[in-house]
């Protein structure tokens, strides 16, 4: 299992290399990026995340803290959950691309959203009309 890690985080690495130059080359540049890379590379925040989804650990504050450490103790140089938390976000559209190009089948893109919608008061639930095709 462990050089299975390895494989998935070779392959992770080549494609963020692919990736961050073709973000580079499309996508309008920002003044807020610094120059420097940080202790955790992006692919290896792509390989966690990746391991995250296919673990059977429903939260990630848990996996991320207690599991991570514990399974694979030399692989990533951890940082704090608050800075990963911060970090994830930015990783959105390298996810999604990686998620599209894993795909066997072409069958569309769906992303589920869990938020809950407010609609209207508890008390006119009922009297909520909602459009149908």
């Amino acid at each position: 299992m462990k050089c299975i890690i390895s494989s998935v985080y070779y392959l992770v690495d080549n494609f963020y290399k692919i990736f961050y130059e073709w973000e580079k080359a499309h996508l309008l540049p920002s003044n807020k990026k610094r120059n420097r890379d940080g202790r955790l590379k992006l692919a290896e925040l792509l390989t966690i995340l990746l391991y995250f989804y296919l673990s059977p650990v429903k939260d990630f504050k848990n996996y991320y803290l207690y599991i991570l450490p514990s399974k694979y103790p030399n692989y990533f140089n951890l940082v704090s959950y608050s800075r990963i938390i911060q970090l994830i976000p930015s990783l959105l559209l390298p996810l999604a691309v990686l998620f599209d190009c894993l795909k066997v089948e072409h069958t569309g893109t769906y992303y589920i959203d869990s938020t809950k919608l407010v609609i209207c008061h508890n008390k006119r639930t009922n009297s909520n009309k909602v459009l149908t095709r």
